[in-house]
């Protein structure tokens, strides 16, 4: 695996120490492989197999590239750096910025434009439903999903207006699950996904292959700008597509999580995505590897040809630190088009966003 720069910065106030805390410290940021423990009589949710489609990426057209001009305006990029959440029992969240994120927003936004060539973003055509699978189909089936990391990794489901939908998602403290937005709120329908749970280390189709049973949320957040620039078309949300989900248990403690990281010079990279893609038998865990390269990272998101499907949206996009020795989440799978795939990148805004919802 090709080696990322040693150099880590979890937000403006966190150092490369995080990664030397004791094994079970639930900071942000840093990795945790759980204790072992089951977490079988603690499940909440009300997992019921089979009643959930994969929610498939929005739909890209041709001209979204070049229409999704990114914000210029300090006080509109602020803005969208807003937590905005609902709670189980339906109460409407909303947090502003702090001061730490908005200078890291406004330093953001006066960086050099890196972004990747329109060209070979794959951010242009394809079928919201096509399958993105380029080549031979590499992607291996995890069949034992019992042992770290593949315990920190699993299924999330949502009740939307036209019924339950499925994506991936990762936990990534002892309380707090990483996913994309629009896993948890539709602009289409201009509402908020209900019935939320999480379902660790799914391994197929009935209620006993849940391992450690299923979770019900306490609450759900995304950016505010997730929903406040959103144009008719999801190619001006795309930055913005981050969610995360507070769960009601400790689960993290017993079945690890996911470290997370601002790399600020990366560069190539091995990506892995573990999730659950819906043209694999329905429940069962599958991971594509493949090539991240320099010329594809921009400030806020960066492609690559790794095989994902609808239902694999909110799968982090992890890689091994050699030099920490953790898995380390560096984006999050949002987008699919026939000619690569897209990710969210946890840039330093959206570290401090996140180590802002950290439980």
């Amino acid at each position: 695996m090709t080696k990322l720069t040693s150099t880590i910065i979890a937000s403006a106030l966190l150092s490369t120490a995080m990664w030397a805390m004791p094994a079970f410290a639930a900071d942000p940021g840093s990795a945790n492989a759980g204790n072992g423990e089951s977490m079988r009589d603690l499940g909440t949710g009300d997992y019921q197999p089979g009643r959930a489609k994969p929610i498939a990426p929005p739909k890209l057209t041709e001209d979204e590239a070049s229409r999704a001009a990114p914000l210029t305006d300090e006080a509109t990029a602020v803005k969208s750096y807003g937590i905005v959440g609902r709670s189980a029992d339906g109460k409407d969240i909303k947090i502003d910025a702090g001061d730490t994120l908005k200078d890291l927003v406004i330093k953001e936004l006066n960086a050099p434009a890196n972004a990747p060539n329109a060209d070979k973003t794959g951010l242009t055509g394809g079928d919201e439903a096509g399958r993105q699978v380029f080549g031979a189909d590499d992607r291996e089936q995890i069949k034992n999903t019992k042992t770290y990391p593949f315990t920190a990794i699993g299924y999330l489901e949502g009740k939307a207006k036209s019924g339950y939908g499925s994506c991936s998602a990762t936990l990534i403290g002892p309380r707090t699950v990483l996913t994309a937005a629009h896993c948890l709120y539709s602009n289409e329908d201009k509402a908020w996904l209900d019935d939320v749970i999480f379902v660790p280390a799914l391994n197929g189709n009935t209620a006993d292959d849940a391992p450690f049973g299923a979770f019900s949320y306490e609450s759900v957040y995304i950016l505010q700008g997730f929903i406040d620039n959103y144009q008719g078309y999801y190619g001006s949300v795309i930055p913005w597509d981050l969610g995360i989900v507070t769960l009601k248990q400790d689960v993290g403690t017993n079945l690890g999580w996911l470290g997370y990281a601002n790399y600020e010079n990366l560069g190539d990279f091995t990506a892995n995505i573990i999730g659950y893609p819906g043209d694999k038998p329905m429940g069962t865990m599958w991971k594509a590897t493949c090539e991240v390269h320099a010329e594809n990272i921009g400030v806020e998101y960066f492609q690559y040809d790794c095989d994902t499907y609808p239902g694999s949206s909110g799968s982090s996009v992890y890689a091994y630190d050699n030099g920490a020795k953790q898995r380390v989440v560096t984006g999050v799978n949002v987008a699919e088009s026939p000619n690569a795939n897209t990710a969210v990148r946890l840039n330093a805004a959206n570290i401090e966003w996140i180590n802002g919802l950290y439980k």
